[in-house]
Protein backbone atom coordinates (compact mmCIF):
# COMPACT_ATOMS: atom_id res chain seq x y z
CA UNK A 1 0.00 0.00 0.00
CA UNK A 2 2.58 2.86 0.73
CA UNK A 3 4.17 1.75 -2.75
CA UNK A 4 0.98 3.51 -4.33
CA UNK A 5 0.49 5.65 -1.55
CA UNK A 6 4.32 6.42 -0.23
CA UNK A 7 3.21 9.81 1.67
CA UNK A 8 0.12 8.44 3.50
CA UNK A 9 0.91 9.04 6.92
CA UNK A 10 -1.66 6.77 8.91
CA UNK A 11 0.14 3.91 6.77
CA UNK A 12 3.32 4.50 8.36
CA UNK A 13 2.27 4.69 11.86
CA UNK A 14 0.10 1.16 11.01
CA UNK A 15 3.77 -0.05 9.65
CA UNK A 16 5.51 1.37 12.97
CA UNK A 17 2.51 -0.95 15.34
CA UNK A 18 3.22 -3.79 13.35
CA UNK A 19 7.18 -3.33 13.64
CA UNK A 20 6.83 -2.98 17.55
CA UNK A 21 4.10 -5.89 17.12
CA UNK A 22 7.02 -8.15 15.66
CA UNK A 23 9.66 -6.56 18.48
CA UNK A 24 11.29 -4.77 16.09
CA UNK A 25 11.56 -1.42 18.16
CA UNK A 26 14.59 0.11 16.01
CA UNK A 27 12.31 -0.09 12.90
CA UNK A 28 9.19 1.02 14.51
CA UNK A 29 11.13 4.57 15.89
CA UNK A 30 12.53 4.77 12.85
CA UNK A 31 9.47 4.67 10.91
CA UNK A 32 8.10 6.99 13.26
CA UNK A 33 10.47 9.75 12.89
CA UNK A 34 10.02 9.38 9.59
CA UNK A 35 6.44 9.69 9.44
CA UNK A 36 7.00 13.12 11.83
CA UNK A 37 9.58 14.34 9.60
CA UNK A 38 7.15 14.21 6.59
CA UNK A 39 4.02 15.53 8.58
CA UNK A 40 5.18 16.46 11.97
CA UNK A 41 1.08 17.40 12.40
CA UNK A 42 0.24 13.62 12.80
CA UNK A 43 -0.29 13.52 16.46
CA UNK A 44 -0.69 10.32 17.38
CA UNK A 45 2.80 9.65 16.27
CA UNK A 46 3.91 11.72 19.19
CA UNK A 47 2.50 9.41 21.95
CA UNK A 48 3.43 6.36 20.11
CA UNK A 49 6.96 7.54 19.57
CA UNK A 50 7.29 8.61 23.25
CA UNK A 51 6.21 5.23 24.39
CA UNK A 52 8.43 3.37 22.14
CA UNK A 53 11.70 5.51 23.98
CA UNK A 54 9.98 4.71 27.54
CA UNK A 55 10.25 1.04 26.56
CA UNK A 56 13.62 1.45 25.50
CA UNK A 57 14.57 3.32 28.39
CA UNK A 58 15.37 6.80 26.66
CA UNK A 59 12.98 8.81 29.10
CA UNK A 60 15.14 12.13 27.91
CA UNK A 61 14.18 11.71 24.45
CA UNK A 62 10.30 10.48 25.67
CA UNK A 63 9.80 13.80 27.70
CA UNK A 64 11.29 15.85 24.83
CA UNK A 65 8.71 13.65 22.32
CA UNK A 66 5.50 14.34 23.95
CA UNK A 67 6.70 17.94 25.33
CA UNK A 68 6.46 18.77 21.40
CA UNK A 69 3.25 16.38 21.22
CA UNK A 70 1.64 18.33 24.18
CA UNK A 71 2.26 22.33 22.53
CA UNK A 72 0.78 20.43 18.92
CA UNK A 73 -2.24 19.00 20.60
CA UNK A 74 -2.66 22.41 22.13
CA UNK A 75 -2.30 24.41 18.48
CA UNK A 76 -4.73 21.71 16.99
CA UNK A 77 -7.11 22.28 20.00
CA UNK A 78 -7.07 18.21 20.66
CA UNK A 79 -7.79 18.48 24.56
CA UNK A 80 -8.05 14.61 24.39
CA UNK A 81 -4.34 14.20 22.88
CA UNK A 82 -2.72 16.44 24.94
CA UNK A 83 -4.60 15.20 27.97
CA UNK A 84 -2.75 11.95 27.36
CA UNK A 85 0.49 13.28 26.62
CA UNK A 86 0.37 15.49 29.37
CA UNK A 87 -0.27 12.34 31.51
CA UNK A 88 2.60 9.99 30.03
CA UNK A 89 4.50 13.20 30.60
CA UNK A 90 3.63 13.47 34.43
CA UNK A 91 4.29 9.51 34.63
CA UNK A 92 7.26 9.22 33.72
CA UNK A 93 8.38 12.49 35.13
CA UNK A 94 7.27 10.56 38.83
CA UNK A 95 10.21 8.55 38.55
Amino acid sequence: MLKTDPKDSFLYYALALEYEKEGKSEKAIDTIEELMSDDPDYLGAYYKLGQLYEAKDNLKKARHIYKVGIKLADQQKDNKAKGELEEALWLIEEE
